[in-house]
Formats: structure tokens, C-alpha cells, sequence
């Protein structure tokens, strides 16, 4: 369990070991602190499998067992996606045991939502995700008209001739006429079902003339003439942790094969804007919701924060919090162990057990630097 505990009037905190570290009534309150955590592999371990210690750790920091004077703020932050953010947030607020505020949440393409404000009233490609979820997604974003895959081969089977459309998906497609509607972006906000339609359909796409399907413009193989549409991709994770032993392919695997059969068909290299951890537009923005949640709450919002990332994946929790400057806390229960003696691809602050054990480490390192 947790060992670390506050009340209004002392403070009792002990080391994982269970010796005394410190027992004072009037030990300052460590206000610097801050926590950021992956889900996968962290918080959960597969889509249902929720560890105890988390349920532990975030009922502590958000003072739901009333042993903070104060919650300790904190924020989840996933390259999943793939529903609406409300919707993630209600359901991770249900598995989770506490109330996740509207600040507490970013998902791969939560940060996407001010970028593609340019393309309010432009039509986009979204692809990834279950159904049409990702489309709800988009226009949860404010996008005006965002088509997904099935979309188009509603349209035009031809386009993609190997997969046949379900009935479920038939009753939620929305047929246009594609020859007519130029696209501006194509967006990739979750792993995708159908890795060869989708990359098919982004590669046309690119080589397209105004973003038109089925048109073809010149030069489309030329480095110094771009395109017409932007591709955008919310997550690069290569490996995710489910419930299966072994790692699972995520959505940056799916964009190097995209890559990949981009530069064989046009020789140049593939053109995009990434967001998702371990990308610097993915960490600022989760630090200005950790200030909106400060100020939620009531607190300075604009106060010196010293945040501690909590992840399972070296490639894009650890890098990516090294790299903004946050601490970073690697456990064991997910995509990384070193069982046999492996090392992590880049180095963590620390490297913890679990959860909880990190969340303990982290607050007896604020207390011990005096960071109040």
C-alpha cells in the first residue's frame, strides 16, 4: 500500500522499506509536485484489466481517502484514443474510482483539436478506431465534414477491393460523390482495422490533384512541389501493452509501413505532423491542462511545477518526458522489463516496480530536496 500520508495537522511518511523517514506535525506540503501517467501498461494492463495499486494511488492523490490537506494534481496521458475525450474520461472515471475532471485527460489527438481548427469547414479523411467512432471524434473537434473509410468504399469499391462492407457499417456510412469534394487533411487518430485500405487510401490522397479521389497531379513524385493535404497522426507508438503477453503492434508501426510504401512508390519521404508522446506539442499541452486543473481547484496555476511521468515505454513516456524536462518513472508492469538484464532504451529518472512504488519514490524525492 501506499505508505505516504498527510493530514491537515502532520505529516507521516515512510521509505518503501518501512522505516521512519519522517514524523513531523508541521512538515510543509510538497506544492511543486505534479504527476503525469501513461495508462496502458501503468494504470491498466489490456482494455479491462484495471491494477489495484492504481485504483490506490489515484484515490490518494486527488484526496479522496481525505489524507491530503490538498489533492496532488495529476493528469493521464495516452497515445490511445479513439472515442470522444468526454466519453474516455466518463469510462476512466468508472474503472479507475475517481472522478476525472475535463482537465485530467489527453488522449493521442486531444492536443489535435486546436490544430485542425484550420479545417472547420473543409473536408477531412479521419482514420482509426472502431466504426465511425473517430468521426465522432472529429466532429466532437468542431470539423464541419469528416468522412471516414468506409465513406469512400460505399462510394467506389474498386478503390479498395479486399474487404467488403459490414451491415453494421453500411448503416452509418455517408455516400457522397468524392470526384467532387476536395480534401484538406487526413487525420490518423487511432490504430486503424484495415491497415491496406487505409494506407491506400492516405497514399491517393497524397499524390492527389486538390486532394480529389482518383485524380493524380504533376509531379506528385517531386520534392520541391508539395501536395494539398496535410496528413496529421496522434500516436507513434510502434509496441502498446495489452493483456497478451507479448507487446501488440500500435500506430507507428502502421506509419512506417506507410512510410515505407511511400517512399517505394514516389521516392520521396513521407510527409506529416505528428502529435503523441514523445512529441513536444503532446507534453505542452498536457502541462497547460495540469495548470487549468490547478486553477479548477482553485490554486496558482502559473506556480513552478515539478512533474513526474510515469510510464511503461521508453520510446515515448521516458523519451519524451526527458526530453520537455519533466522526472520520469519507469515501472515494470508494462512494455518494459528487465527480467533478463535488459536496459531501457533511454534512461529513466528511476525505475520502479509499479505505480504505486514510483508515486512513493517520487514524493520522498520532492521532500527530500526541500521542493515545498
Amino acid at each position: 500500500m501506499l505508505r505516504s500520508a498527510w493530514s491537515v495537522r502532520r505529516l507521516v511518511s515512510t521509505t518503501v522499506a518501512g522505516k521512519r523517514a519522517l514524523h513531523a506535525k508541521t512538515t510543509p506540503f510538497p506544492d511543486k509536485l505534479a504527476f503525469a501517467f501513461d495508462i496502458d501498461g501503468v494504470l491498466k494492463q489490456g482494455h479491462h484489466n484495471v491494477l489495484p495499486q492504481a485504483k490506490r494511488v489515484l484515490r490518494f492523490l486527488s484526496g479522496a481517502e481525505g489524507r491530503l490537506p490538498k489533492p496532488i494534481p495529476f493528469l493521464l496521458i495516452t497515445n490511445g484514443g479513439g472515442i470522444p475525450d468526454e466519453e474516455r474520461r466518463a469510462a476512466l472515471s468508472r474503472e479507475l474510482g475517481v472522478e476525472l475532471t475535463e482537465n485530467q485527460l489527453v488522449q493521442s489527438h486531444t492536443p489535435i483539436k486546436e490544430y485542425v481548427d484550420k479545417y472547420k469547414d473543409k473536408p477531412v479523411l479521419v482514420v482509426g478506431g472502431k466504426g465511425e467512432n473517430c468521426r465522432r471524434v472529429a466532429e466532437s473537434y468542431g470539423l464541419k465534414h469528416p468522412y471516414i473509410p468506409q465513406d469512400i468504399i460505399a462510394w467506389k469499391p474498386d478503390i479498395w477491393d479486399r474487404t467488403e462492407l459490414t451491415e453494421e457499417e453500411k448503416s452509418f456510412v455517408r455516400p457522397a460523390d468524392f470526384s467532387q469534394i476536395p480534401f484538406s487533411a487526413a487525420l490518423v487518430f487511432d490504430d486503424t482495422r484495415d491497415w491496406g485500405r487505409d494506407i491506400t487510401l492516405i497514399l491517393d490522397l497524397l499524390s492527389s490533384d486538390k486532394g480529389v479521389f482518383g485524380t493524380r497531379r504533376e509531379g506528385h513524385n517531386r520534392a520541391d512541389l508539395s501536395g494539398d493535404v496535410e496528413l496529421v497522426m496522434s500516436n507513434a507508438d510502434v509496441e502498446w501493452r495489452s493483456s497478451w503477453p507479448i507487446p501488440r503492434l500500435g500506430t507507428g508501426a502502421f506509419r512506417l509501413c506507410l512510410e515505407a510504401t511511400y517512399k517505394s512508390t514516389t521516392g520521396l519521404e513521407l510527409p506529416y505532423k505528428q502529435f503523441g508522446k514523445p512529441f513536444k506539442a503532446t507534453y505542452e499541452f498536457s502541462e497547460l491542462m495540469l495548470r487549468r486543473y490547478l486553477k479548477q481547484v482553485g490554486r496558482n496555476s502559473n506556480k513552478e511545477l515539478n512533474v513526474y511521468m510515469v510510464g511503461d515505454n521508453p520510446l515515448s513516456d521516458i523519451d519524451g518526458a526527458n526530453r520537455f524536462g519533466w522526472n520520469s518513472i519507469l515501472v515494470r508492469t508494462g512494455v518494459f522489463h528487465d527480467k533478463h538484464g535488459e536496459k531501457p532504451s533511454h534512461k529513466p529518472t528511476v525505475i520502479c516496480d509499479d505505480v504505486e512504488k514510483g508515486v512513493e519514490w517520487a514524493i520522498q524525492e520532492e521532500l527530500r530536496k526541500g521542493n515545498l
